[in-house]
């Protein structure tokens, strides 16, 4: 038996198995992680079939059809700015975003968030609170917002967080988020139906 080393810390992995509302195990094993990817990526596309109105068994996410519910305000720039250091988060959020016919842009950190927010306008921003902590998420928020202020521009911006903590809800709001999802069960078509909502105000 080949022994592999996986160097991954523990904050990471639960945010890993939390995607669909597992519980860390005590043991990590190759077989283990490929089994809940393989759950991630079979719950994103059942979200993806219930939003489209389609069935559960989707062969290409690419092909989704938007239906006349996901037409975009032509106002818009239809841009978004995602922030999230998790890469199978980044992938989900980019196919909901750009079958809702948005182009999404990624990055990682504040620093990378902010200079890209100061260069481009948006019209969302997703963002995770836990980059990598709430203390460095909320200066994200304030700072995103003093930004948007001196640029004279009112992007809807999301929080989203594995935290289930109700006061990390409650701060996000109060610093001034536009709504603020937590990354559990079904996550994803909360997300779905929350934008829809904006684009048909």
């Amino acid at each position: 038996m080949r022994i592999v080393n996986i160097d991954l810390d523990e904050d990471f992995l639960k945010r890993f198995f939390d995607l669909t509302g597992d519980k860390l195990p005590d043991t990590i094993t190759l077989v283990s992680l490929k089994k809940q990817v393989l759950n991630i990526k079979e719950r994103f596309r059942t979200i993806l079939a219930d939003s489209s109105g389609a069935s559960a068994n989707v062969p290409n996410l690419s092909n989704l059809d938007s239906g006349d519910d996901d037409k975009l305000d032509l106002s818009r720039s239809n841009n978004v700015l995602l922030v999230d250091n998790l890469g199978v988060i980044t992938y989900q959020v980019q196919m909901i975003m750009e079958r809702l016919g948005f182009r999404i842009t990624v990055t990682k950190d504040v620093y990378g968030a902010l200079s890209l927010f100061e260069d481009k306008d948006f019209d969302f921003v997703l963002m995770d609170l836990l980059i990598p902590t709430e203390r460095e998420g909320f200066i994200l928020l304030a700072e995103l917002q003093n930004i948007a202020r001196q640029k004279g521009v009112n992007p809807i911006i999301g929080v989203m967080s594995v935290a289930g903590k109700k006061e990390l809800k409650t701060d996000s709001i109060e610093r001034g988020a536009d709504f603020y999802i937590e990354k559990s069960y079904n996550w994803q078509q909360r997300l779905t139906d929350i934008v829809k909502d904006y684009i048909g105000s």
